[in-house]
C-alpha cells in the first residue's frame, strides 16, 4: 500500500512544480525591461578629495518613469535628544537609537514627478524610509527624530531628494532613454553602495535593476588608513614624531619673530 500511495503522489508533485514554474515565468515576463549603466563603478579618493560626480543612463519602457536611488549600508545610529531642563536650559535628555538606517539615501527623479513617484506604496522616499527604520525607545516620536536626522544628513549631502534631475529622450524602438548626474559628496565614506534604478508606471514599480558603486581610498589616504588599522604601533610613533617636529618648528618660528623686535 505504501508503494502505491507513493506512486500516485509523484504526478501530483510534478503538476504542482509545473504550476509554480509557470507562475514564476509569468512574473518574470510581466516585469518591465530596465537597463542602466554607470560611467564608472569605482571611485578612488586621493588626497585633497572634495567629492565628485558620475553619470547614470539607461532605458525603460516609453510609458514608464524612472527613480534612481543611491543607498549605503544600513546601521544603527545613536543620538542624543535635546530638551529644556528647568524650563530654560537646553541639555541632552534622552539617548535614542535609529535602527536599520541607511548611511546614504539619495533619490533622483524627473521634474514635477516627485510627489507621485516617492511614496510608501512604492517603497521609495522618506515616508517609505520611516516605515523601515526602527526607533528605541519606542515611546519617542519617530517621525520627529528621523526628520531631524534627515535634516542633519542633508547638510552633509548624503541624504537628498534630487528633484528634476532625471532627463528623458525617446528612442525609435519605443523605449525611453534616461540619464542623470549622480553627486558623490566628500562625506560618503569608503565602502560599497547600491545604485538602484526603478521603472514606475500605473502606480507600481514595474521593473528594476541595480549596480554596485565602490568608493575606496588611494594614494596617501590609503597608506595612512592601512598603517592606522594594520600597524597601529608604527602609526602612533610616526604621529608623535610629527607632532614633536611641528611643535619645534612653531617654536623656532615664534622665537625668531620675538628676537626681531
Amino acid at each position: 500500500m505504501e508503494e502505491k500511495n507513493l506512486f500516485y503522489m509523484k504526478p501530483t508533485l510534478l503538476v504542482a512544480a509545473l504550476v509554480l514554474l509557470l507562475a514564476s515565468a509569468t512574473t518574470v515576463l510581466a516585469a518591465d525591461q530596465v537597463q542602466m549603466e554607470l560611467s564608472t563603478s569605482v571611485i578612488r579618493i586621493p588626497a585633497f578629495y572634495n567629492g565628485t560626480t558620475l553619470e547614470a543612463s539607461g532605458t525603460v519602457p516609453a510609458d514608464a518613469d524612472v527613480v534612481i536611488r543611491v543607498m549605503g549600508p544600513r546601521e544603527d545610529v545613536h543620538l542624543k535628544e535635546k530638551g529644556k531642563v528647568f524650563g530654560f536650559l537646553w541639555m541632552n535628555k534622552t539617548d535614542v537609537t535609529l535602527g536599520n538606517t541607511p548611511a546614504v539615501y539619495m533619490l533622483y527623479v524627473p521634474e514635477n514627478r516627485g510627489s507621485e513617484l516617492l511614496s510608501p506604496e512604492l517603497g521609495l522616499g522618506y515616508q517609505a524610509l520611516e516605515q523601515e527604520v526602527t526607533l528605541e525607545p519606542a515611546s519617542e516620536d519617530k517621525p520627529f527624530v528621523l526628520g531631524e536626522y534627515v535634516k542633519l544628513m542633508e547638510k552633509y549631502g548624503v541624504y537628498d531628494d534630487h528633484a528634476g534631475t532625471v532627463r528623458y529622450t525617446d528612442t525609435p524602438a519605443g523605449e525611453r532613454h534616461f540619464s542623470t548626474t549622480l553627486t558623490i559628496p566628500p562625506k560618503m565614506k569608503p565602502g560599497q553602495y547600491q545604485v538602484q534604478c526603478y521603472a514606475v508606471r500605473d502606480g507600481r514599480v514595474s521593473g528594476q535593476t541595480g549596480e554596485t558603486l565602490t568608493i575606496e581610498l588611494t594614494g596617501m589616504p590609503a597608506l595612512i588608513a592601512n598603517m592606522a588599522y594594520n600597524h597601529a604601533l608604527m602609526y602612533g610613533i610616526i604621529a608623535v614624531c610629527i607632532a614633536i617636529a611641528a611643535g619645534l618648528l612653531m617654536g623656532m618660528l615664534f622665537k625668531g619673530k620675538g628676537g626681531a623686535h
